[in-house]
């Protein structure tokens, strides 16, 4: 069972948005898992309507994998049939909770509304070889273009 620090128990109150940083190891995701799942059960809403962003695939891989845990270590002590239910309901939709990296979650915001955005519907977003790539052609005809001037 870990304890938890004054500024954890203070991420943990839901009330209003956060942005959390802090060292390696400091308990980031562990908070997060925990402020995560209490935000569905306490104020009823849906998996859907929740984001939780990270900047790296693992950290929304481990993030994922620990809101898992901690729904499973709720339903273990949860005596009350309606948070079971919900608690239950959590665990079928998490699949589909977004859950994700700034990257991906930004690509699914412009995916919906890439008409909108003036863009093809069926984009797909560059690699970051291909990315360092335009940018060192960019440099390069923007030397050539200073240089020619």
């Amino acid at each position: 069972m870990n304890v938890l620090t004054e500024n954890q128990k203070k991420a943990l109150s839901y009330k209003k948005h956060i942005s959390l940083t802090a060292n390696a190891g400091s308990g980031k995701t562990f908070v997060f898992s925990k402020r995560y799942v209490e935000i569905a059960i306490n104020e009823n809403v849906d998996l859907d309507r929740i984001v939780a962003i990270t900047f790296t695939e693992k950290a929304a891989a481990e993030l994922y994998s620990r809101i898992a845990k901690e729904i499973g270590e709720r339903l273990k002590t949860e005596t009350d049939k309606s948070t079971i239910y919900r608690l239950e309901r959590m665990r079928q939709n998490l699949v589909s909770a977004n859950i994700s990296t700034i990257h991906s979650f930004c690509i699914n915001i412009l995916k919906e509304n890439a008409p909108d955005a003036g863009l093809d519907v069926n984009f797909i977003p560059i690699d970051e070889t291909v990315s360092g790539e335009l940018i060192e052609k960019s440099i390069e005809e923007l030397f050539k273009a200073f240089v020619q001037s």
